[in-house]
């Protein structure tokens, strides 16, 4: 496929990427435990260590917004499971063509294309895991380390893939600087978000926004471009 196709293909992905972003800022059950999920909620339970940073999160048991926020969770992860972790993994795995002309043989296409499809099973792994915690509170602790797990490696790998893409940016007759640059927050993030979770849980997603955006921008203008 050529690199136009390939665009297409990214822009597409990233597309419904975006949508599900809305979805889930739209669902009943999000709506509703607006009140009670501290900014930053979903990320900060990805990444959450002990009882008392559930307590953070959720509130303390037996309140109404441990039981809103539960349901929020739930709903999230469900379609995480059966929808966003396709899409964004169709559209790293795209952009990694894309940005390669869609020469699979390079090795920074290669490596980004790994870190991506295995970013996913760290992502089933931490998803699963997080609806296995709400569905029992009181025996949530012993799967933290599991479930952090999953959230460190989608993390690390997904700013691996960042950053092969940043290569394949940067090297080449014709390098994108400031796609290449935007390539290169997540990195950044996820290093500033494993000194403080809690505190840059938001930031770290900021850095990833940042980049997929930035991503996002350059596949339209290529898929349009005569």
């Amino acid at each position: 496929m050529s690199t136009r196709g390939w665009a297409v293909a990214t822009a597409i992905a990233g597309l419904l990427t975006l949508a599900l972003f809305v979805v889930f800022l739209a669902l009943p059950e999000v709506r509703a435990a607006a009140d009670c999920l501290p900014p930053g909620a979903v990320v900060q339970f990805e990444l959450a260590r002990n009882a008392a940073d559930l307590e953070a999160i959720f509130g303390p048991p037996g309140s109404a917004c441990r039981t809103l926020g539960a349901a929020a969770m739930d709903a999230v992860n469900r379609i995480d499971l059966i929808a966003f972790i396709p899409a964004y993994t169709a559209f790293c795995l795209c952009a990694a063509l894309y940005l390669a002309a869609g020469q699979w043989g390079r090795p920074l296409a290669a490596a980004a294309v790994a870190a991506a499809l295995l970013a996913a099973l760290a992502d089933v792994l931490e998803t699963t895991t997080l609806l296995d915690i709400t569905a029992n509170f009181d025996a949530a602790e012993p799967l933290l380390p599991m479930s952090q797990l999953g959230a460190w490696s989608k993390f690390a790998l997904l700013a691996a893939h960042a950053l092969f893409c940043a290569g394949l940016c940067l090297i080449g007759p014709k390098p994108r600087w400031m796609l290449g640059v935007a390539f290169m927050a997540p990195t950044l993030g996820v290093a500033v978000a494993a000194s403080s979770h809690v505190q840059f849980a938001s930031a770290m997603s900021a850095t990833f926004t940042i980049a997929w955006l930035a991503l996002l921008v350059a596949a339209v203008a290529t898929a349009f471009r005569r």
